[in-house]
């Protein structure tokens, strides 16, 4: 699907997917989309995450990979049916927790709280304005060192439309953010790109 656009696209589109069938994407069960995140949940850096914020969780498919490195996980989705899927789906994982969330209006600007935050297929869903804000929301949100992982699908975008590699410059170019070295990877015939990012320790 083209990248992000003039207007972001709405709950209701993706509400009326989740409602009309099981996930809809096929992220359960798609050799493409198992090693999608596989190679995701493989950029992590060693250790345990306190608090950690997942957006997009879909039907919780990268959901159960990202769980056990985490103390506490808030998987979000705008759909509230793609939560109800994702919880059934994830009902069996400790320390994991449910929630609709859109971005970048319900991001609040809050305390530096998150040492995880973890954004797949959701940037180019978003108009230009939107992402480059969602972008400096969740970074004012990660705690100085915390880490934001990013997957998107990477596609032929028209002209004036980003697509996954623009949504990752665009996190990219927010000041105080480090790429990790080594962290990332464009695979299955480049067709995603996968990134991790850090928060300055330096910036206040």
């Amino acid at each position: 699907m083209p990248a992000t656009r003039r207007a972001s696209v709405s709950t209701a589109h993706f509400d009326k997917a989740y409602r009309a069938r099981t996930d809809p994407w096929g992220t359960l069960h798609k050799a493409y989309e198992r090693e999608k995140f596989a190679d995701t949940a493989s950029l992590l850096p060693a250790g345990r995450f306190g608090s950690a914020l997942e957006i997009g969780c879909g039907v919780g498919a990268l959901t159960r990979l990202l769980a056990p490195h985490c103390d506490a996980l808030l998987a979000t989705d705008c759909s509230a049916a793609a939560i109800e899927q994702a919880r059934g789906n994830c009902a069996d994982l400790d320390g994991v927790s449910f929630a609709t969330l859109r971005v970048p209006e319900d991001l609040a600007e809050g305390e530096a709280d998150l040492d995880l935050v973890v954004m797949s297929e959701v940037g180019y869903y978003l108009s230009d304005a939107d992402l480059h804000l969602a972008a400096r929301r969740i970074h004012a949100r990660l705690r100085p060192g915390g880490h934001l992982l990013l997957a998107h699908w990477v596609h032929e975008g028209s002209e004036g439309v980003v697509t996954g590699r623009g949504v990752h410059e665009a996190f990219r170019a927010v000041p105080g953010t480090v790429p990790v070295a080594g962290r990332d990877a464009s695979r299955y015939g480049e067709t995603y790109r996968l990134d991790l990012l850090r928060r300055d320790t330096l910036q206040g």
